[in-house]
This record gives structure tokens, sequence and C-alpha cells, in this order.
């Protein structure tokens, strides 16, 4: 992907509203400190966990959301879904240590406009907030054209899987995933055992798998999950 070093805003240009989500303090300062620096660009909120980011999300209704991706306690493909569900307007720049094609293809299955690797340079989250808040998308520079293409390839190859599934039976997914009991999963979603247990059933019959440790590697590998959850 050829990359261009971002002009300079200029007074006439409008104010991109961000918000900042990743659970690591230090980089959520250090881009906040970057980004007003920038005449159209304002810092509107900040977050430390998916909880949060997604709430000032919902409240804030910010042009970008940069998040970050799979790091312990934000989640940043469920992050990214759920901005996207309850903000539609409100794009979203994934910031991930990860080039893999299984994470990219996560990050815009869950509808990212952009995904941007942290070691990346400052001008090219720069130019990566500015190109998505225009309605554009962005691949880092990081990601080569044969990860772009496997993951063509891969998403014409097997579809949307998550597809089939209902928003009760992903959050079942998610807490199953994360190790939850029938009992914890229960308490959290504010239904019975049984009824966790029925989900779990339907879940692993609309997506082929035999067993719990099928259904975690399924969700690790579509980002409902992380292995640090």
């Amino acid at each position: 992907m050829e990359h261009q070093t971002p002009k300079k805003a200029t007074l006439a240009d409008p104010t991109i509203r961000i918000l900042i989500a990743d659970n690591h303090a230090i980089l959520v300062d250090s881009l906040q400190v970057l980004l007003k620096t920038f005449a159209d660009m304002e810092v509107v909120g900040c977050a430390l966990e998916e909880g949060a980011a997604v709430a000032l999300a919902v409240e804030l209704r910010p042009d970008v959301a940069i998040v970050g991706h799979n790091v312990p306690g934000m989640n940043g493909v469920e992050t990214t879904r759920q901005i996207r569900r309850r903000a539609p307007a409100t794009r979203v720049l994934m910031l991930s240590m990860h080039a893999g094609p299984e994470y990219v293809y996560q990050g815009f299955r869950a509808g990212a406009d952009g995904y941007v690797i942290k070691a990346a340079r400052a001008t090219e989250v720069l130019d990566a907030v500015r190109r998505i808040s225009r309605g554009n998308r962005y691949m880092s520079e990081a990601v080569s054209d044969l990860v772009i293409g496997d993951i063509t390839a891969e998403g014409c190859a097997a579809g949307d899987p998550l597809g089939r599934l209902t928003d009760r039976e992903r959050d079942v997914l998610r807490l199953t995933a994360e190790g939850k009991s029938s009992a914890a999963a229960a308490k959290a979603l504010g239904l019975s055992p049984k009824t966790v247990e029925s989900y779990r059933s339907r879940i692993k019959h609309k997506l082929e798998v035999r067993d719990i440790t099928a259904l975690v590697k399924f969700a690790i590998r579509h980002g409902i999950a992380s292995v640090d959850s």
C-alpha cells in the first residue's frame, strides 16, 4: 500500500473527535498528547477497559475510536463490534501488535475501518485517523499484500460463521471461552444455568463443533475472546 506523509491541518479543516481505548495508560497518554498538537484533532475521551470504551462511544459519539487489539481487559475485536453496533457513525481504527492475517481479518470482520500496527510511526497513525474519518479504509504498511490476499481468500471461502449466532449466543460463547461455568455465565447474563447449557448446545450445533474445547478455539480464532482472557 502506497504511503503518503499526512499534510498538516489548516484552520479550515473540520475537527476530528477521537476516543482512545487501550489498557496501556502510557500509550493512551502518549496518543492524547500527540493528537492534541494537531488543529484538526480533538481527543474527547479515553478508556482503559472494554466496558468504559463502549459506554464512552455511545455517550460521546466520536468520529473515530482508536481501539487496542488483543490486550488484557480490552478485547479489541469485541469492543469494535459493540461500538459499531451501538454507535454506528463512529469509525474504528484498530491498533495492534499483530500483523498476521488472522488478527487483521478479525478486526475488519468486527467492523474496523482501519488497522495499524503499534510499531508504526506516529505519522502513519495520523494518516490513518484522517483517512478513515473521511470514510476510507486504511491498512497498515506493515501488513503485506500477501496478508491482504489471504484475508480476501479466507473471507470468500469461510463466509461469516459468527453471522449464524445471535447476540445472546455470542455472549454465552465469550463467557464460555473465558472459562466461566454455566452457573457463573448464567449469573452474568441473568439467565438460569439450564438456559446457558441450552445456548451452548445450540452454538455447538450451529458452528458444527463437538465440545467446549473446540468452542474456545473458535472464540479465540474469531476474536470473541483473547488468549489473555
